[in-house]
């Protein structure tokens, strides 16, 4: 069973498939968390079945072949140490100059296909100059305009995503894991990740709501006076994680967004530090002037010494906006 956020770019493919226009060569592309590697699969598995209708039969001996992870018809060359080389892609030549063994395609998989050096992209081109038959190539992405032009005009696209209006299936989706979240906790996960079902699962998995909503509580304590610049920068340095830097980010940006909106979204991360910042008829300059200040805490992280001094002027810096503000 595919994604159910999934099912219309596979109803895309099955399409292509019925009216006999099955490329060969394919770029997945779409943004991490939104199922990329669960969609190259559907379309592996289907084009190694030997009867597919158009899912596979998962009976015959090549699907039995593929279900077990070592399908001689199947080849994937992934990324070391974040690079793909000229060797890796040369090696697809070899693999596809072969016969099929048991499937009705011979099938190779290039997973983060933007992190190729330009020699395997070059390498790449040649073998999409001239493409064999019964055969398909497909390339991952979540950077397609990292992709040489050329080789993004050989291929065909199938772009992922979720649109707002598969929210619905989605939230049913997301309750089946980690003891049925509440909607309100999805709707705040949804707010960071907007259409990436698969991250929102992680975060669901890492009680992140929890812990942005302590952050974001300690901030409002220091701008209420109910805390000190003191304890609340100790608090930041000691428990905002790298990637919670940017996710708060991202809640501001998003209370920015909703107020220039004519309309209501129905996703939405109310606190009180919203109100505080909105009180403010300059709040847009006020929430920006935050937001560049996280991004310069964000680009010395690891500086140690330094990332409490960054928040304890982001505190104040804001604090004396506000004091001018009033």
């Amino acid at each position: 069973m595919i994604y159910p956020w999934l099912q219309p770019a596979l109803d895309q493919w099955h399409h292509q498939l019925a009216a006999n226009r099955q490329p060969q060569a394919l770029i997945v592309e779409g943004q991490q968390g939104i199922g990329k590697v669960a969609m190259t699969r559907a379309i592996v598995a289907e084009l190694l079945c030997r009867a597919p209708n158009p899912e596979p039969c998962g009976a015959c001996q090549s699907c039995r072949i593929y279900r077990s992870g070592q399908h001689p018809d199947l080849v994937t060359v992934a990324p070391e140490k974040n690079l793909i080389k000229v060797a890796d892609i040369r090696s697809l030549v070899k693999f596809f100059m072969s016969t099929a063994h048991s499937a009705p395609h011979k099938v190779a998989v290039i997973e983060q296909a933007d992190t190729m050096n330009n020699a395997a992209a070059n390498a790449l081109l040649k073998i999409l100059e001239e493409p064999p038959v019964g055969s398909l190539l497909i390339l991952q992405t979540d950077r397609i305009h990292h992709l040489l032009p050329t080789i993004r005009s050989r291929c065909v696209q199938l772009k992922l995503h979720a649109c707002p209006e598969q929210y619905p299936a989605i939230k049913q989706w997301l309750q089946q894991y980690n003891a049925h979240p509440s909607s309100d906790q999805l709707e705040r996960l949804w707010v960071l990740s907007p259409g990436l079902p698969l991250r929102i699962k992680t975060m669901l998995e890492g009680d992140v709501t929890i812990l942005l909503e302590d952050h974001l509580n300690q901030i409002l304590d220091y701008f209420t006076d109910q805390q000190s610049v003191v304890s609340v920068s100790q608090y930041l340095e000691q428990h905002v994680e790298q990637d919670h830097w940017s996710l708060l980010q991202a809640i501001l940006l998003h209370w920015l967004k909703i107020d220039h909106e004519a309309e209501q979204t129905h996703t939405s991360w109310p606190h009180g530090l919203q109100a505080w910042l909105f009180k403010h008829t300059s709040a847009n300059l006020l929430v920006l002037n935050l937001c560049q200040l996280i991004n310069t805490i964000m680009v010395n992280l690891n500086n140690q010494t330094k990332t409490r001094l960054l928040i304890e002027s982001m505190l104040v810096q804001i604090k004396q906006t506000d004091a001018k503000l009033k």
